[in-house]
């Protein structure tokens, strides 16, 4: 009985043990330099960032993630010990990884300069704003916008058969803008899906208060954390659009629903000869694209053909490009993001990076 029970507790003594072993090879120990202050940023929602840098970083990048243990106080730099462990079982949007502060290394007081941020009434006033989004749903009209008159207070547009004006207030501390009472013409609308959806924007609208983001291309309605009237410039500043998309490079930090972190994956647009090109993770690629100022569609990627030793990245490589090559996508770009959709869905996301 006694030899019974000393071989389950050595049995179990050895579980406990692997398991703790198995634990530790699953994660290591990187050390990160943490900047002083935090930057706009876009993952499952609009978001200020901690900037890091890796051991080989030549620039900051933004962490989309959390470190577990640490409080980051604005004005002081950080140089930290950190256990990353990755997860088995990743959730949609959410990192690879754990992260969890080990140590501190340094912390040094570093002046930060206060960044002027235009209200986004005054930037978005006396503009056409054309709707790109409801309740998180692709419009596939140009039919539909709405121009917001700032030393008025009133609003006017089009929702889509039937022109709309009203008044609104504003309140600059909080950027939320309450829409009032909303007038229209009143014309018959032969287009049903036109009517429909001229009803739903316009009860979108009505005696509603919303809080205000504009990145310059895009202005977003927010109720709370949900986006609900996403809008765009219009089509006459499709060059001021792609101009801003052709003088940045991407990185691909979210595809599929799965957040990418530290994703080696980039895509930059030669804009004078409809070029693109970048890194797929262990490959450069390249070719030929057309574009709208919705729409983009990509031609036939070629590509480097280097083995690619880990599977890991050759899988993630493979993925990327398996994407890429269905061609079509609608896009639009949101603060620092630019996002590419398909069937309303979006599936791939890149971040601006050096």
């Amino acid at each position: 009985m006694l030899r019974s029970i000393i071989t389950k507790k050595g049995i179990l003594s050895l579980l406990i043990v692997f398991g703790s072993v198995a634990s530790t090879m699953a994660a290591d120990v990187i050390r990160l330099m943490v900047k002083e202050d935090r930057a706009s940023c876009t993952g499952v929602a609009p978001m200020n960032c901690l900037q890091v840098k890796y051991k080989n970083s030549k620039n900051w990048e933004m962490f989309y993630s959390e470190i577990q243990g640490f409080k980051h106080q604005e004005g002081y730099r950080y140089t930290l010990s950190v256990i990353r462990t990755k997860r088995k079982n990743v959730p949609a949007d959410a990192s690879a990884y754990i992260y969890k502060l080990k140590k501190v290394i340094k912390k040094e007081k570093i002046s930060v300069k206060p960044i002027a941020t235009k209200d986004p009434l005054q930037a978005a006033a006396n503009q056409k704003w054309t709707l790109s989004r409801i309740n998180g749903k692709a419009v596939n009209s140009d039919r539909v916008f709405i121009s917001l008159d700032e030393k008025g207070n009133k609003f006017n547009g089009s929702g889509g058969c039937n022109g709309i004006f009203g008044s609104f207030s504003y309140d600059a501390k909080s950027r939320s803008l309450t829409i009032g009472n909303i007038a229209s013409t009143m014309m018959a609308c032969a287009d049903d899906k036109v009517n429909q959806l001229e009803s739903e924007f316009t009860k979108a609208l009505a005696d509603k208060t919303f809080r205000l983001e504009t990145s310059g291309t895009t202005l977003t309605f927010y109720k709370g954390k949900e986006k609900a009237l996403e809008f765009r410039t219009e089509a006459n500043n499709t060059n001021d659009i792609w101009n801003y998309i052709g003088k940045n490079r991407w990185k691909l930090i979210q595809m599929d629903g799965l957040t990418q972190q530290n994703s080696p994956v980039t895509i930059s647009f030669n804009l004078a000869d409809h070029r693109f090109s970048g890194n797929s993770g262990c490959n450069n690629y390249f070719g030929t694209y057309e574009a709208g100022s919705s729409t983009i569609t990509f031609g036939s990627a070629a590509s480097t053909r280097r083995a690619c030793m880990d599977p890991a990245l050759s899988e993630l490589e493979r993925k990327f490009l398996n994407i890429l090559g269905t061609k079509n996508f609608k896009f639009d770009v949101a603060d620092q993001t630019l996002n590419l959709y398909q069937n309303d869905r979006l599936v791939l996301m890149f971040g601006i990076t050096k």
